[in-house]
This record gives structure tokens, sequence and C-alpha cells, in this order.
């Protein structure tokens, strides 16, 4: 940025509502339907991969949250990948890994 500019101004931090807004939009986008060809079999056959998210906070506080995603195989669930953020809402737009926010 040039000397002769103003600031950027901050980016605005989410809030726990508009955490809420999201979910809401992902819950309406749940399929609830078998559309694959692994869901007709009892035994999943061909499903390689399952995975899930979270997204927590905490109550009072309207700007910090904790999310997780890991991917499993399957049928032997082992962990093929994860990932844990932890938003403070300190920094805008930043996030840290979850452990070593933790640990370090």
């Amino acid at each position: 940025q040039a000397a002769d500019q103003a600031p950027a101004p901050p980016l605005p931090l989410p809030s726990v509502w508009s955490f809420s807004r999201e979910q809401a939009k992902l819950k309406a986008s749940v399929v609830e339907e078998d559309t694959e060809e692994w869901q007709k079999d009892s035994s999943f056959a061909g499903l390689e991969r399952v995975g899930g998210v979270d997204l927590s906070y905490i109550k009072g506080d309207d700007t910090s949250a904790c999310a997780s995603l890991v991917v499993l195989s399957y049928p032997a669930l082992e962990v093929m990948a994860s990932e844990q953020l932890l938003s403070l809402g300190l920094c805008p737009g930043v996030q840290t890994p979850f452990d070593n926010a933790l640990t370090g």
C-alpha cells in the first residue's frame, strides 16, 4: 500500500449469528434420499471414505469458534485427514491451528 493511502478498514468479525445463518443454509442443502449406488447395498460396498465437520463456539462469545473436520477410510475407519481451527476473534480472518492454540 502506498504511503499516501489510508489503511484498509478491518474485515468484519464473524459472529455467532453469521455461523448460525451458514449452518441454516447448509441444513437446507442436506439430501435425505439415497443418491449413490453404495447406499443401496446394506454392506455399503463401494463406499471408501466418510467424514464429519463440527463448528462449536463458547456461549456468550459471539466472535470465537472452533471448527473441526475429519475424513476416515471405510470400512477401516482410519484417519485419512483432519483439521482443527480456532478463530479467537482477535484478528479478523486469521485462524490458528487448534492444537497450537491450546498447547503453544
